[in-house]
């Protein structure tokens, strides 16, 4: 016989605390490690769902029992949020000054003044670097304040808003204008993606959909408060809203295009998981009211809030963590959100103070001194308490002055997305001093980019001049690059080469270079579609050279030896084998160009690996490294310099200047 139960609309619901639980270990365990959930990020979406739920429920009770207060509702918040929230963000300010370089902690600081004015999305959108080198993900402590940002803004807006054009005979009505509003949020994240990221991870119209579908349940279950369903329907309901989010957790990636219609997947689960969980008696929301997810959901907020500063100042020193180093941050994060719900959560919360006192005291007051004091280090000067230490600064520009890129010079044609004035730029032409027609092309991505000093070097000793074109994460191919690159950088690839593929056919030798083993890694059809690219050039007489992936230096940081100024124990010059995947990458170009009419290979492992190690500093302690996969450019020249005095120049690049008058050729050197 069928269990029937009719469902309660208010009181405590242990199993909103264990989606809670859900959503705030999948985003810690995908900054952890990201490979232990690919879509631990979809957390947050989780939170938007239910703060959409929680609100609108609690505030239209309110509203239809005549007892709603605008001034006691954002009293409620301020004591929900506030505290919390300013601990963290004064240990945050107060850390990144005593251990981040100046910059770092400057904008630190800064992303705290906004975060204090419940604008951190805002800050970020604006001023988070998203370019291919970009670092501020780790240096960025106050990051995962953008989803509060959100969460603060909707809190402001809505229940006014609620309370204007919501009327209980309007209902129908107001549910299907939110749904709609809701499904052109998702629609708006795709639609905006390629050219717009930033604003559309990080803003209120894209990710107004998440929030507006927790306020629909929350009407669903208030308008039908008095329904009786069959067990085996509600059931079946969790059953899906569970398999949903697991979808979402386990088969997104970063690596996907998100917020947009992705989205859905995690919301609608926790959607259906919300209203299944308005009845207690099926199996799935037993299991999210079991009391260790109800206990970690009980501090999901602090432990939200502690996680990624501690990880990132670990990683801000240390680089990626280990087994043992994640257990210990997983463990203190949860120690210290423990006595942030235990110390500051639940006395702020039981506080029975008067609006006015709850608002200067629990925010107001301590808001406005933090503010002074981060508005003070954010723009008085760059340096904060190390402002007077001339030993400090003096050593820090010491350090700096060794390391530059390769895209920081203007004869390094390396962009984000090349347009036509590029590819005539005279600037980008590198070599020997002629007023002849350059006879080549550099064309890759920034592993391309890092190979022109080197190329230089060659250029000039035989003689001829190239042109260096390069895309920021966009391999050298004449397809579809989709199936190889991060959405974030799809359209630019994709508009970028199609300005390229002219302009290729106007050199009669063609280099090209990219960080093949990654796009491999994406797609193991990619080294194929490179092969079909380089035939397809040989077969209108081009000569094609081929350069191997530089060896890869895991654990390296650029900025190593600046942050030993603060940090203690760091070791700044990891020394590897050369990785497994650049290795069988570089002998499949290296099989396909000897077994190929006009392609030649070189790489340049030998040189920078003796006796099989490689290091991220030459041995007289000059960097030459950028970062973990790209050489500076003074080490490139360097690096030229060497093969040309210890074997001269290789054979690939002493084709170039008579070419095409050496005929076929296939080879390779090393």
């Amino acid at each position: 016989m069928t269990a029937w139960f009719t469902p309660t609309i208010s009181g405590y619901r242990p199993d909103v605390d264990g989606l809670r639980a859900i959503a705030v270990l999948s985003v810690m365990l995908f900054h952890i490690n990201n490979v232990l959930l690919p879509g631990g990020f979809v957390g947050v979406d989780v939170f938007f769902v239910i703060s959409g739920f929680l609100i609108t429920r609690n505030i239209l009770q309110d509203l239809e029992q005549g007892r709603f207060s605008i001034v006691d509702f954002y009293r409620r918040r301020v004591k929900r949020i506030a505290p919390a929230m300013l601990v963290v963000v004064l240990a945050t300010v107060i850390a990144a000054q005593l251990l981040m370089l100046p910059e770092d902690a400057q904008r630190t600081a800064q992303s705290a003044v906004w975060s204090l004015c419940s604008l951190a999305n805002v800050y970020f959108w604006r001023y988070q670097d998203t370019s291919y080198f970009a670092t501020d993900n780790l240096t960025t402590p106050l990051l995962h304040l953008w989803s509060l940002g959100i969460e603060e803004q909707f809190y402001m807006i809505f229940p006014v808003l609620l309370m204007l054009v919501y009327r209980p005979s309007r209902a129908k009505l107001f549910f299907v204008s939110a749904l709609t509003i809701a499904l052109f949020s998702f629609l708006l994240g795709d639609v905006l993606f390629d050219k717009h990221p930033s604003f559309v991870y990080y803003m209120p119209p894209t990710r107004a959909g998440e929030l507006l579908l927790g306020i629909l349940v929350a009407i669903m279950v208030l308008k039908n408060s008095d329904l009786s369903i069959p067990n085996v329907v509600m059931t079946l309901i969790a059953m899906v809203g569970l398999l949903l989010l697991m979808g979402a957790l386990f088969l997104l990636s970063e690596n996907h295009r998100f917020p947009g219609w992705r989205a859905l997947l995690p919301t609608l689960g926790t959607v259906l998981l919300l209203l299944a969980g308005h009845r207690s008696d099926n199996w799935v929301s037993r299991l999210l009211a079991l009391k260790p997810l109800v206990g970690v959901g009980l501090i999901s907020y602090s432990a939200y809030l502690w996680h990624w500063p501690l990880l990132i100042f670990f990683r801000y020193g240390y680089g990626e963590i280990g087994a043992l180093i994640s257990v210990t941050i997983f463990v203190l994060t949860m120690m210290l959100a423990w006595l942030s719900y235990v110390y500051v959560e639940q006395p702020a919360r039981r506080s029975q103070a008067p609006v006015l006192q709850t608002f200067v005291l629990q925010y107001g007051l301590p808001a406005g001194i933090l503010g002074m004091l981060a508005f003070g280090l954010a723009y008085a000067d760059r340096f904060g308490i190390r402002l007077y230490s001339d030993d400090y600064r003096g050593r820090l520009a010491e350090i700096r002055n060794q390391t530059r890129a390769a895209y920081m010079f203007d004869y390094v044609c390396q962009r984000g997305r090349i347009v036509a004035k590029d590819t005539v730029d005279e600037r980008c032409l590198v070599g020997a001093n002629s007023a002849d027609t350059p006879r080549a092309i550099l064309w890759g991505d920034s592993n391309a980019a890092h190979y022109i000093g080197m190329l230089g070097t060659f250029a000039r000793e035989k003689g001829f001049r190239f042109r260096n074109l390069e895309i920021d994460s966009c391999p050298p191919i004449d397809v579809d690059p989709k199936p190889f690159v991060p959405a974030i950088y799809e359209a630019d690839c994709r508009e970028s080469l199609e300005v390229v593929q002219p302009v290729i056919n106007a050199f009669p030798v063609v280099i090209m270079s990219a960080v093949w083993s990654s796009y491999q890694e994406i797609s193991n059809l990619f080294l194929q579609r490179v092969f079909d690219t380089v035939t397809a050039l040989t077969q209108r007489g081009k000569l094609v050279i081929l350069i191997g992936n530089a060896p890869v230096i895991p654990g390296y940081d650029r900025v190593c030896q600046e942050k030993a100024l603060r940090y203690p124990f760091l070791n700044c010059n990891p020394k590897v084998a050369p990785a497994l995947d650049v290795v069988n990458v570089n002998a499949n170009l290296r099989r396909f160009a000897e077994q190929t009419a006009n392609v030649q290979y070189f790489e340049v492992t030998s040189y920078l690996c003796p006796k099989g190690v490689c290091a991220a500093f030459s041995p007289d302690g000059k960097p030459l490294y950028y970062d973990p996969h790209h050489l500076t450019l003074a080490a490139s020249w360097e690096l030229g310099k060497k093969i040309v005095q210890s074997d001269g120049v290789p054979t690939p690049f002493t084709l170039i200047a008579d070419w095409p008058r050496y005929g076929r050729s296939k080879g390779s050197a090393q």
